[in-house]
C-alpha cells in the first residue's frame, strides 16, 4: 500500500513532464506548415536578376539614346502602325517556328518584363551572335505570336553607325546604318517596313524615310 501511494505522485509527474514537452512539438510543425504554404504561394519563376542580363538591357537602352540624336530626321511617320491600347498579353505561342524555342528563356524574360515597343503590338528582344552581329525577335502581345527581326549576318556591318532603330508607332525598321570604313563620309541603310497583313519585313529604299 506505501509503494502504491508513492507510484502515484510519480506516474503524474511522468505524464505532466511528457505533455510539457509535447506542446512546443505540436506548435512547431503548425509553422512549418504554415511556411511551405506560403512558400507555395510564391511565382514558380523568378525574374533574372544576373549581372549579365543587367548589363545587356543597359547597353540596349544606351544605343536607344543614341539612336534618337542620330536619327532625328528619319520619318518614321511616313510607316505608321494602327492604333492600339496595350492591356494585356497572350500565352507565348512558339508554334509557329520550332527554332525560336532554343531562345526560349531570353524570349519569355523580355515578354514578361517589357510593353510593346514596336508597329503597336510587338515586344522585342534582341541580343548578339557574334563580332558586328546582333540577332532579334518579336513577339505579339496579341496571340503570342513569335516572329524573326531582319537582323543577323545579312543586315550586320563592320562600321555601324547605329543598329536596330525603331518606334512603337511605327512599322519602319532601320536594322543597321553602316559604313565602309571608318573614314568613309557616306553612309548607307539596312531599313525594312513591317507588313501587318502578310507578317513579313520588306526592304525600303533611304530616299523612302529620309
Amino acid at each position: 500500500m506505501k509503494i502504491n501511494t508513492l507510484l502515484i505522485p510519480l506516474l503524474a509527474f511522468i505524464l505532466f513532464s511528457c505533455k510539457e514537452k509535447k506542446e512546443p512539438v505540436k506548435n512547431e510543425i503548425s509553422a512549418s506548415s504554415v511556411a511551405d504554404t506560403l512558400a507555395s504561394e510564391q511565382p514558380a519563376e523568378m525574374p533574372d536578376t544576373t549581372n549579365t542580363k543587367k548589363i545587356e538591357s543597359k547597353s540596349f537602352q544606351e544605343s536607344k539614346m543614341e539612336a534618337d540624336t542620330l536619327t532625328a530626321d528619319f520619318h518614321f511617320d511616313k510607316f505608321p502602325s494602327a492604333s492600339y491600347k496595350f492591356t494585356k498579353k497572350a500565352k507565348l505561342d512558339f508554334s509557329r517556328d520550332k527554332n525560336f524555342y532554343d531562345f526560349r528563356t531570353r524570349i519569355r524574360e523580355a515578354y514578361a518584363s517589357r510593353t510593346p515597343d514596336f508597329a503597336s503590338y510587338y515586344i522585342t528582344v534582341i541580343f548578339g551572335c557574334g563580332t558586328s552581329c546582333i540577332m532579334g525577335m518579336m513577339m505579339d502581345v496579341r496571340d503570342g505570336k513569335i516572329y524573326g527581326l531582319p537582323l543577323g549576318e545579312e543586315t550586320s556591318c563592320l562600321f555601324a553607325d547605329d543598329r536596330a532603330i525603331f518606334d512603337l508607332d511605327s512599322r519602319l525598321f532601320i536594322a543597321s546604318i553602316c559604313r565602309e570604313s571608318n573614314e568613309a563620309e557616306n553612309v548607307y541603310y539596312n531599313a525594312f517596313v513591317w507588313n501587318e497583313q502578310k507578317k513579313v519585313f520588306e526592304k525600303v529604299d533611304e530616299k523612302d524615310f529620309k
